[in-house]
């Protein structure tokens, strides 16, 4: 019984993981075919600040420190990461392992790997 409950932990883990890569993914194509269109290849979004707080709601805040090829985030639980631009010409989307950003229009999508996603609006 063990044994099947570690096994489903795991198919359920990975299979968030998969969800919120390809998430992040088809953010990435859809996002720059519309922006490439209608800027003639411009990022549409306006520049993420030095450092900006998002409020998260009940789940609490998160802070970003803009490092122009990357972002460090601190999270909810204090733990802070660095994700590196995704795909790294854009500086709207960062990822890494397991965990992944989407920062456009004062608001983050916050994803962590067995977490819930946390939408934020800066505060």
């Amino acid at each position: 019984m063990m044994e099947t409950n570690q096994k489903t932990g795991r198919l359920v883990r990975n299979t968030t993981v998969l969800i919120a890569l390809s998430i992040l993914a088809a953010a990435c194509v859809a996002s720059e075919t519309t922006n490439n269109a209608n800027t003639g290849g411009a990022e549409g979004t306006a520049a993420q600040p030095r450092m900006a707080t998002y409020s998260c709601g009940e789940d609490g805040s998160i802070t970003v420190e803009n490092l122009g090829s990357a972002v460090r985030v601190q999270g909810t639980d204090g733990a802070s990461i660095d994700l590196p631009a995704a795909p790294p010409t854009q500086n709207a989307r960062f990822g890494g392992s397991n965990q992944a950003i989407v920062l456009e229009d004062g608001e983050a999508l916050y994803m962590v790997a067995g977490k819930p996603t946390l939408s934020c609006k800066r505060s």
